[in-house]
């Protein structure tokens, strides 16, 4: 990947997630949980490992994204310099909670040492709180993406991570739907997905996030013909 064809850009993922709450290596008295099945969709179940997930710190108020940045330089010279920072809101079926995510740990044991570092900065992390199995998470951080083709974009720092621009907004449900209709009537190699958005030019574009072991330029394709011609059939039924 040519590093200077980049484009650095920031904006959402939203997506459901399995949780687990994690109580070992923490400080007392707060909340930490683990996506533990990451790419549910693509993997199914995920082999337990000694390197952790997306890891959530669960804090007291919302931290926004220039927030969580400005703490991540300062945690570099602090803990670990190639952490992956970003802030989430975490919605449970009965309350919604804000955390920071914290990707690349090494260990399980830098968890406490990140905590001691993002209060020795002024970040509240909560103390209690109620963690459901599944979740849908909305995170917001920063990209860093080439353009390969037209309205498709690689990931330049997370491996096996593509996006397409789609042209509509779509609500959960819909994306849901648009997802099914792909993986039951397409040919596309086995992906996860999830969908989002980042700003490009002072606009907003949606984004499908694609996860496979196996991603490239065909796959990324596959799912773009197919993402067309549902939009396609749905806006010549309404004729």
């Amino acid at each position: 990947m040519n590093s200077s064809h980049s484009i650095r850009v920031c904006g959402s993922i939203a997506k459901k997630e399995s949780l687990i709450p994690w109580k070992k290596n923490i400080l007392p008295n707060t909340s930490v949980a683990e996506a533990n099945l990451p790419y549910s969709n693509y993997y199914g179940t995920v082999p337990e490992k000694a390197i952790p997930n997306s890891i959530f710190l669960f804090t007291k108020e919302y931290y926004t994204l220039e927030e969580v940045l400005r703490f991540s330089q300062k945690i570099k010279s602090c803990a670990l310099d190639k952490l992956n920072v970003a802030t989430a809101t975490v919605t449970f079926s009965s309350n919604q909670s804000h955390a920071i995510r914290i990707k690349y740990l090494p260990d399980y044991q830098h968890i406490r040492k990140i905590q001691e570092c993002f209060e020795k900065q002024g970040v509240i992390l909560a103390k209690k709180i109620h963690i459901e199995n599944e979740a849908f998470i909305k995170i917001n951080k920063c990209f860093i993406l080439e353009e390969i083709e037209e309205n498709i974009y690689m990931d330049y720092e997370e491996k096996n991570k593509g996006y397409l621009l789609i042209n509509r907004l779509l609500i959960q449900s819909e994306f849901y739907e648009l997802l099914n209709n792909i993986r039951l009537n397409g040919n596309c190699r086995l992906f996860d997905a999830a969908k989002g958005g980042i700003i490009i030019n002072s606009e907003v574009k949606e984004i499908m996030r694609i996860y496979s072991e196996q991603l490239d330029t065909t796959l990324l394709k596959c799912i773009q013909n197919q993402v067309n011609k549902i939009f396609k059939q749905k806006l010549q039924a309404h004729y």
